[in-house]
């Protein structure tokens, strides 16, 4: 299963470029858990509408241009380090921001995602500790 979820998490990644709100559902549990970083204002997203509501807030600020560049796969999770090229649009402001997720499957569909701003922290939660 573990390949299908790598699949999974690239064709995820194309619909948020994309802006695809349908096509990043399609890839959720009804009940997915959002986990941000602690320095994040929201720290628990719960249930698909809410997840889909803080990305689509989250893409109208500072777009979608959210980039996976290393891909680790886990069995039933799946680790990535990203980069996200902010621009915002309507500040107009530009930037990158860097960090790290980690996505657990059940029967083909995320039900947990965790975002980490330090990419130690998610190889500690993983296990992989350097």
């Amino acid at each position: 299963m573990s390949q299908e979820n790598v699949d999974a998490i690239w064709k995820q990644n194309a619909a948020v470029r994309r802006g695809d709100l349908e096509a990043v559902a399609a890839t959720m549990d009804p009940d997915i858990l959002i986990r941000t970083d602690p320095r994040w204002p929201e720290q628990r997203i719960y249930g698909q509408e809410a997840a889909l509501a803080w990305f689509s807030e989250l893409w109208e600020s500072a777009g979608t241009d959210y980039r996976l560049e290393e891909v680790t796969d886990l069995g039933d999770r799946v680790l990535a380090r990203w980069c996200w090229h902010i621009h915002g649009l309507h500040s107009g402001v530009e930037g990158e921001q860097r960090g790290s997720v980690i996505w657990t499957f059940r029967d083909g569909r995320i039900i947990l995602e965790e975002f980490f701003l330090e990419h130690e922290q998610a190889l500690k939660a993983v296990g992989l500790e350097e």
